[in-house]
């Protein structure tokens, strides 16, 4: 019965308090991330292989800068982040009681890899899920995976307190956003390739003969 309710309030969650907003700029900027990180491989066709793998590594900052820059400029004003001990990414939050974590994931049926980050965090639901009205805090993943940065899939999922299953999972590719997406490539896209191009690590060796 409890896994029921629990199921319920999570559903609530994610299609009735969180905003269809919420679902757009997470979305959008997920996509807009693969493309300048997709950009980034193909500026080195020499070397397909180390510049996919570099832009692949690149990938997680790129989202990251992407949101807090929008979250900055107050695209929407209930959404924050904080940088927290433990996680290489920040945390976002909406409405400050909704934790957003981020995480590229290959299998969408499944919850990404244990951490000891993602179980403390998913404890937090145990109780918000009964109380759905005065919940004071509720852990909710983005999700995605790509293939050569072409989007697989985006979604949105609350996992159980024990983080061994999704409570509620909702699919979010068609939030992907067109007047978004143009304005995270107008404000900061193009600054953000640049700064990547520039700070790119080269390295020379030199051949020398001991004498």
């Amino acid at each position: 019965m409890f896994e029921v309710i629990e199921e319920q309030q999570a559903k609530k969650i994610l299609h009735d308090i969180l905003p269809p907003r919420i679902k757009q700029i997470f979305a959008s900027t997920v996509y807009c991330g693969m493309k300048i990180a997709e950009k980034n491989w193909m500026e080195h066709p020499e070397l397909p292989k180390l510049s996919r793998y570099d832009a692949g590594c690149q990938l997680r900052f790129i989202i990251s800068y992407l949101l807090t820059k929008i979250a900055d400029n107050e695209l929407t004003a209930r959404l924050t982040y904080t940088e927290t001990r433990g996680n290489s990414s920040p945390d976002y939050w909406w409405d400050s009681r909704i934790k957003i974590q981020i995480k590229k994931n290959d299998k969408s049926e499944a919850l990404p890899q244990k951490s000891f980050n993602r179980t403390s965090n998913a404890k937090s639901n145990q109780g918000s899920l009964f109380t759905i009205d005065e919940f004071s805090e509720c852990y909710v993943l983005v999700t995605y995976d790509h293939k050569n940065f072409n989007c697989t899939y985006i979604q949105i999922g609350i996992p159980d307190a024990k983080y061994e299953r999704w409570l509620d999972v909702e699919r979010i590719e068609n939030y992907i956003d067109t007047d978004t997406t143009e304005y995270i490539e107008k404000n900061y896209g193009k600054d953000l390739e640049a700064a990547l191009r520039d700070e790119k690590i080269t390295k020379q060796f030199n051949l020398t003969i001991n004498e």
